[in-house]
């Protein structure tokens, strides 16, 4: 027996606080007393700074300056308002908390403050935080003065966490923390791992069957960002954990054939070159999306000021990066996506493609660029 699908809610946070309404159930199968919430429900009463939503729904992170980060239980479709009298934060010291976000399946929370003055031991014991979603509990931290989150991103099924520092990424174990490799990238400043990974029904009794024969590895694609300087054009590189990193790059796994069970030995095992790459010329940013299957993507560079004085709004790229050469499937491929002229050029000039997204259904590989 199926259990009852959840209904939709909508959480609204002003300045008296953060409120929770639920929407009438419309399908047939709805029973007949589904009736909406004539008033939304108060999880909590008084100033915020923002709030988060965990991935499915069941929970609600909101930050009081004046408490911390507070967790809302709203698994139960009959949500009370006990939370609005929360005094204690679900996350300890965590009042100076300015950014958060929640890892793919909702597991962990990483958040962001602003560095603390060092201890009396020289250490600021980290800024950029992971915690526990489930209890609290701190996991790691680690250094970060640049207001952002992306520099630590896990892999869509929470098995591997990356960590962008100068030149490299590392790469961990997610339960333990323990290193497992490294990407190393001269001059990297972002990275993209795909936070979701469709499967195509199509190929899903062919994908079922090679994890049961044990021949699927897990492997994570990942692209970076390298800017460009003195000269040189920007790149973005497409790697793949463990086996297609770079040559500089390498991957950590335990030895249990070692003769000694109580002393196994760690071997790094240099990694492959990465799957594809493109220079770009005209990139100070880069948007990356990732395809349904997770198996391509999709970049949309951008400069502020077009060279050519073609457009006000500066200049803007879109191109594809594919795990898999159509040709030859042992490499990847790298190609600008073509736009017809009539849909970025008018009589005033180049127009700018505004956004680019993929069509949501693993089934179809298809790209809608928004001009």
């Amino acid at each position: 027996m199926s259990s009852p699908q959840r209904p939709i809610q909508l959480l609204f946070r002003s300045k008296d606080g953060v409120e929770l309404y639920t929407l009438a159930d419309t399908s047939s199968s709805a029973a007949p007393s589904s009736k909406p919430s004539q008033r939304g429900q108060t999880l909590y009463a008084g100033k915020t700074t923002f709030h988060l939503l965990s991935p499915n729904g069941s929970a609600a992170f909101i930050h009081d300056a004046s408490v911390g980060l507070i967790k809302c239980d709203l698994s139960s479709t009959t949500t009370t308002s006990a939370a609005s009298t929360a005094t204690t934060p679900f996350l300890q010291n965590s009042k100076a908390i300015q950014l958060a976000k929640c890892s793919p399946r909702g597991s962990y929370l990483l958040t962001w403050e602003r560095p603390s003055k060092l201890d009396d031991n020289n250490n600021n014991n980290g800024n950029l935080k992971v915690w526990s979603a489930a209890n609290g509990a701190l996991l790691q931290s680690f250094s970060c003065k640049k207001a952002t989150l992306e520099t630590v991103q896990w892999t869509h099924d929470e098995q591997c966490v990356f960590h962008c520092v100068t030149n490299e990424i590392h790469i961990y174990a997610a339960n333990d923390w323990k290193r497992v490799g490294k990407v190393r990238s001269q001059g990297v400043a972002s990275f993209s791992l795909p936070t979701h990974k469709g499967i195509d029904p199509n190929a899903a009794t062919t994908a079922a069957a090679a994890v049961k024969s044990g021949e699927e590895k897990k492997k994570y694609l990942l692209t970076t960002f390298v800017p460009g300087i003195k000269g040189k054009p920007a790149r973005v590189d497409m790697f793949r954990y463990p086996d297609r990193m770079g040559r500089d790059s390498s991957s950590t796994v335990v030895d249990n054939d070692s003769s000694n069970s109580d002393d196994k030995t760690v071997v790094n095992i240099p990694s492959g070159p990465g799957l594809t790459s493109k220079s770009l010329f005209n990139a100070e940013e880069v948007n990356v999306k990732w395809s349904p299957r997770a198996d391509a993507a999709l970049l949309l560079t951008q400069t502020a000021v077009d060279n050519t004085g073609q457009s006000y709004y500066g200049s803007t790229h879109l191109f594809l990066l594919l795990e898999k050469d159509v040709k030859n499937p042992t490499v990847g491929s790298a190609m600008v996506v073509p736009l017809p002229k009539e849909a970025t050029k008018d009589g005033s000039g180049t127009v700018p493609i505004v956004s680019a997204d993929w069509i949501p259904n693993p089934s179809i590989t298809g790209v809608v660029p928004l001009v």
